[in-house]
């Protein structure tokens, strides 16, 4: 069964952003939600010069790995929103695997869909796959953790 956007239109306002994520400023490594199904969520990231992944022109594996965390950090602050549940913080489990096939170039647009394989408790397994002008830059699979507030 093929799943429909549940966007009515792409989420890139800052604010908006800042309270579906967890982080600030120089860390936000996502400019859009694009799309959002139960099972899936697509981000897009345009790489700018004053990034702090940035270097010699290209974007980090480092910072591949932590927008595709954040990616899954968004989609699943955008889930907890529509639960009317506060963003709760988050972190990388595990990286199951990860390959890094190109390094995406300054003024790159990524653009990063996950697909939810499995979520128990705090936990959600998601397949992620980045992409520049169509074509696939990084693949991953990785676990995301969200921590329990303390009252």
């Amino acid at each position: 069964m093929e799943e429909h956007n549940q966007l009515k239109s792409p989420i890139s306002d800052l604010k908006h952003i800042e309270k579906l994520l967890p982080h600030r400023k120089p860390m936000i490594m996502v400019d859009t939600l694009e799309y959002f199904s139960i099972k899936k969520g697509i981000s897009r990231f345009s790489i700018s010069e004053n990034n702090i992944f940035v270097s010699n022109g290209f974007f980090s594996e480092t910072g591949i790995l932590e927008h595709m965390a954040q990616t899954a950090a968004l989609y699943m602050g955008y889930k907890q929103s529509l639960d009317n549940i506060k963003t709760k913080e988050g972190f990388i489990g595990a990286i199951k695997s990860s390959q890094i096939i190109s390094l995406p170039k300054l003024n790159d647009i990524l653009s990063t869909e996950i697909e939810v394989v499995y979520q128990i408790a705090n936990m959600t397994m998601v397949k992620i796959e980045s992409s520049v002008n169509g074509k696939i830059i990084a693949v991953s699979e990785m676990s995301t953790l969200l921590k329990d507030e303390i009252e």
